[in-house]
């Protein structure tokens, strides 16, 4: 995987990572933003899209069921979200998610 960073700050936005199909851009927790295509493309989709799509509503997943949530912090290995879902059954202001992947963090 290389690093995407931003050019006036250098914040890291996000990754591409290389795939049989082309390369892929990745959130900066390894979410897909979009299927493969050239290099120069995925850098622009994580570049252009890599922290609008942090703000946007997700969902998790506990217990076989789906919870929307809002991303209050995002790093490598995990993301910490705040349940904004009055169906959610637990009292917590936020959660820790360990390596969250498609079967158990998605946007909305």
């Amino acid at each position: 995987m290389r690093e995407i960073r931003r050019d006036d700050d250098g914040a890291l936005v996000g990754f591409v990572r290389e795939t049989d199909g082309g390369w892929e851009p990745l959130t900066v927790f390894g979410y897909p933003l979009g299927g493969p295509c050239t290099q120069e493309g995925a850098r622009e989709e994580v570049r252009r899209f890599g922290l609008e799509v942090l703000m946007r509503p997700w969902e998790f997943r506990q217990d076989g069921e789906w919870y929307r949530c809002v991303i209050i912090e995002a790093a490598a290995e995990e993301v910490r979200v705040r349940p904004d879902d009055h169906r959610y059954p637990h009292e917590v202001y936020a959660l820790t998610l360990v390596r969250p992947g498609p079967d158990t963090f998605r946007p909305q």
